[in-house]
């Protein structure tokens, strides 16, 4: 009995002994493409960056193809949210407009250097940047790479870029990361995958250290080898679970290899969705057919209903090659939800109020269809222009249209970026200022009377204007949006009853 026992046991540590070499022979030939494949998933980020970038201002184009906007207004519009989007982990990495005379039209981080002919500028580092991506855009390269000013510091870093041409106006549109962050973003998430790579195989090892030790025990004790065998293999799957992403490794078509995430996500949805399961099948099988006619990696936008909810992931295809044959294919689902959503957010931004250029009730309406996008905590101020009606009796519409739309500058040069800013009716405007308490709420009302009861000089002309306004907040006067801004309005009532210049918040 005791030789069956030491034959299975030999078997087994054969067993473990060949798995343990399999997965040797994935890290080693996986990971030193590994980091490859994380910058080419940031090059594909910037390229779907640039991309949105280039239809919003698409957007704007064809309001002025329509007759809904004039040119200098729809350019000056398309600049303006251009340099107020802003995305990434820090929500730093920014967006930035050459001509292709090499003068700089938009730069957030450096509107001191906006109209000037980059080409021409004793600024060596601002001459040297302009040239490489004026000369990359007329030679049609999408990637450019210099160095530039860190987020506006003087500090010079090497900074990779991705850029288009949107040809009706000759703007180059461009983003990027600077070297140094995207190295270590990319190096971060290569250890993270070594580092569970290595306990991986440290735990097979301690199996195969526990077999050897128990090849000399008695036939009672195989019992309890196999107890600590089903233990251990417990822990194994633990230890996969905490890889942040779906992860599949396939041979010949068939999954070898695949981790919690991946698991979770499609394998036991699909058991309840013949849709899912079909889409899943498509998807690694178009992927595999790809990956075997080039013999090179790939990434690809994928969009899957998971459920009643829709997710978005960028899949990672990567081929392990032995003498020019793919032995394994590697699959990583990189999911990009929040990333979509968050464009999505600032796409309907982008609809705008001719005359003032704010947001217009459109925006409103989406807002009000899902108040989440604010944050836990917010604040809504209405406001509108003290003897307005006065102002047009006397001096006409046109001046009227020239206080409203001072305001409107006034008002988005002092907000925050993430502040909501709709024109409301008439002159009637309202603010929704995003992931924000009352006390820093009331600040920044307060700053907005400060700076909207400044003298407007039009020509020959003096107006001193000022502003009443209502506020609230939530959640402590209302459980949602529609509520907040009735109430901002009915305190704006009073506050213009208090006199001009007022604030109300009670």
């Amino acid at each position: 009995m005791r030789r069956k026992t030491t034959g299975v046991l030999l078997i087994l540590l054969v067993v473990l002994m060949a798995f343990f070499t399999l997965i040797f022979y994935w890290i080693v030939f996986m990971f030193p493409r590994l980091q490859r494949t994380l910058l080419s998933y940031h090059m594909n980020s910037m390229n779907h960056q640039v991309d949105l970038a280039i239809s919003m201002v698409n957007t704007h184009y064809s309001n002025f193809i329509q007759g809904l906007e004039d040119e200098s207004t729809a350019k000056q519009n398309a600049m303006r949210h251009l340099k107020s989007l802003f995305y990434g982990p820090e929500g730093k990495d920014y967006f930035f407009v050459l001509d292709l005379d090499g003068v700089l039209l938009a730069h957030p981080y450096r509107s001191d250097l906006e109209g000037q002919n980059g080409l021409q500028s004793s600024d060596l580092i601002f001459a040297n940047a302009v040239r490489t991506i004026v000369q990359g855009a007329k030679e049609g390269r999408k990637f450019v790479e210099y160095d530039w000013y860190l987020y506006g510091e003087k500090k010079v870093e090497k900074k990779f870029s991705a850029i288009r041409i949107f040809e009706p106006w000759g703007w180059i549109i461009g983003t990027g990361l600077y070297s140094e962050t995207l190295m270590q973003q990319s190096k971060k998430i290569a250890r993270d995958f070594q580092l569970v790579a290595i306990v991986f195989m440290a735990m097979y090892s301690a199996i195969v250290a526990f077999l050897l030790v128990l090849l000399n025990r008695q036939y009672r004790e195989r019992e309890r080898l196999l107890t600590l065998h089903l233990q251990e293999g417990e822990r194994l799957k633990t230890i996969l679970s905490s890889i942040p992403q779906p992860v599949a490794v396939l041979k010949d078509s068939q999954i070898i290899f695949m981790n919690q995430y991946f698991e979770e996500m499609f394998v036991r949805e699909a058991e309840s969705s013949p849709a899912l399961k079909e889409k899943i099948s498509q998807v690694i099988e178009e992927t595999l057919n790809e990956v075997r006619k080039t013999k090179k990696g790939l990434v690809k936008a994928l969009e899957i209903a998971l459920g009643h909810e829709k997710k978005w992931f960028d899949l990672h295809a990567v081929p392990l090659l032995s003498n020019e044959s793919i032995v394994e294919t590697v699959l990583l689902f990189v999911e990009t939800t929040e990333q979509v959503k968050q464009i999505d957010f600032w796409k309907f931004r982008a609809e705008t109020d001719p005359l003032t250029g704010l947001a217009n009730r459109n925006v409103l309406d989406v807002i009000l269809s899902d108040q989440r996008v604010l944050g836990e905590k917010f604040c809504v101020i209405m406001l509108d222009v003290d003897g307005f009606k006065e102002i047009n009796d006397r001096y006409g519409h046109s001046v009227g249209d020239e206080v409203l739309k001072e305001f409107a500058r006034r008002l988005t040069k002092s907000a925050r970026k993430d502040t909501v800013l709709v024109r409301f009716g008439g002159d009637e405007m309202l603010v929704i200022v995003p992931n924000t308490d009352r006390e820093a709420g009331l600040k920044i009302a307060q700053r907005f009377q400060e700076v909207l009861k400044k003298p407007l000089h039009l020509e020959s002309l003096t107006l001193n204007l000022s502003a009443s306004m209502g506020f609230s907040e939530f959640p402590t006067d209302g459980n949602d949006l529609a509520t907040l801004i009735n109430v901002a309005d009915q305190r704006l009532y009073k506050a213009k009853n208090m006199g001009k210049g007022m604030l109300c918040v009670d």
